[in-house]
């Protein structure tokens, strides 16, 4: 009798353990061909260890001094690459090789300095043979070998999943006490969700939340176990998301139904009037700017989806407002979008690009530079 007992709940254990293979089996196959690419696990990170965090006039902003973990970046265009080990500076910037170079203020005598503005497109760093690449560290170099006689430092201050609102605060609060003799603005895409959001409003408070109306979330998902299966993974991170930072940043500090068929003019018109009072700003304290078009690379496994072609569109239409306002306000202009090659090799993603990519941009960048 015991042995019976035991031989059923033995076939209900394997039972059991065969439905989550089939239900693992199921989800991974209908995600992959859902989305066009595997699944990616989102490992937990513990609340502890979170690098970024609320801020009174901005959406989030990373901790000051914080140290984030070296991971691996696997990018769809083949590129795998070492996430470096950085840590934040005064500014709570990642700046300079390993990320915790200062921006002194005030600023030393005879140095020329020159500030990178943008989202993750300028803030993304990538580790190849146990060296740091982003594009201004790539452009300090070129600028140090150019100009030999001059003291000269190129600073990334950029935060990924910043929109030109968020650019602009942090430029008026922040940024500009830094007394920057250039600066060079790189940005588009992120004020999209923005644009699609329903019920726009200039100020993107219809679309946009503080991290900390948020932050019981991650407690919440906290007290959830992490277990090595994906698909609960992913209904973990859909329902509560909270369990990686990172992963879950813009989900939490977004709002809003975003619709495809929305007008988006008014975010153009809005995206346009940010960039110019940008501009203004650092033009008030008499520094030069340099102005970059966007380059968005449509790979295979995108190009036919509505979501990323719309996205395309709009980009394009960012981009002809950059050329205008660099005639309109005789800046010098980076038409990056033109002079660098949509391939694989130069971009890990739609956007991001590779390290060949970063220094090309860097090169370009440089040659509108004089000193």
């Amino acid at each position: 009798m015991e042995f019976k007992l035991f031989f059923d709940y033995l076939i209900i254990i394997f039972f059991i353990l065969f439905l989550v293979l089939i239900i693992e089996i199921i989800f991974l196959t209908a995600y992959r061909i859902k989305n066009g690419i595997p699944y990616k696990f989102v490992k937990k990170i513990p609340i502890k260890n979170f690098h970024i965090i609320p801020h009174p006039y901005l959406p989030f902003i990373y901790k000051k001094g914080v140290v984030t973990a070296e991971g691996i970046k696997h990018y769809p265009n083949n590129h795998n690459y070492l996430y470096p080990a950085l840590k934040t500076n005064n500014f709570q910037f990642f700046n300079g090789f390993d990320g915790s170079r200062d921006i002194v203020v005030p600023k030393p005598n005879n140095l020329i300095r020159i500030n990178c503005l943008g989202a993750s497109t300028t803030a993304n760093y990538v580790k190849e043979n146990n060296k740091n690449y982003s594009y201004p560290i790539i452009l300090e170099d070129i600028l140090k070998s150019k100009y030999k006689n001059i003291s000269l430092e190129v600073n990334n201050c950029a935060q990924g999943g910043y929109n030109s609102a968020d650019i602009l605060v942090r430029s008026a609060l922040k940024i500009v006490d830094s007394k920057p003799d250039y600066i060079i603005i790189y940005h588009a895409y992120n004020d999209i969700r923005s644009y699609l959001t329903e019920n726009f409003s200039s100020d993107y408070s219809h679309s946009k939340k503080n991290l900390a109306d948020s932050y019981w979330k991650f407690y919440l998902s906290s007290m959830f176990p992490e277990l090595p299966l994906n698909f609960y993974n992913f209904l973990k991170n859909k329902f509560i998301p909270g369990s990686n930072i990172r992963h879950a940043l813009l989900d939490v500090t977004g709002k809003g139904n975003i619709n495809l068929n929305t007008n988006y003019k008014f975010g153009l018109e809005t995206y346009e009037r940010n960039i110019k009072n940008i501009i203004n700003l650092y033009k008030s304290i008499n520094c030069k700017i340099v102005l970059c078009t966007f380059s968005f690379y449509l790979y295979d496994e995108i190009k036919n989806n509505k979501l990323h072609l719309l996205y395309h569109k709009i980009v394009k239409e960012e981009n002809e407002i950059i050329k205008r306002i660099a005639k309109n306000f005789d800046i010098p202009l980076v038409d990056a979008d033109k002079l660098i090659n949509k391939s694989k090799e130069n971009f890990g993603d739609s956007i991001h690009y590779s390290k060949k990519g970063m220094m090309l941009l860097a090169n370009l960048i440089s040659e509108k530079i004089n000193l």
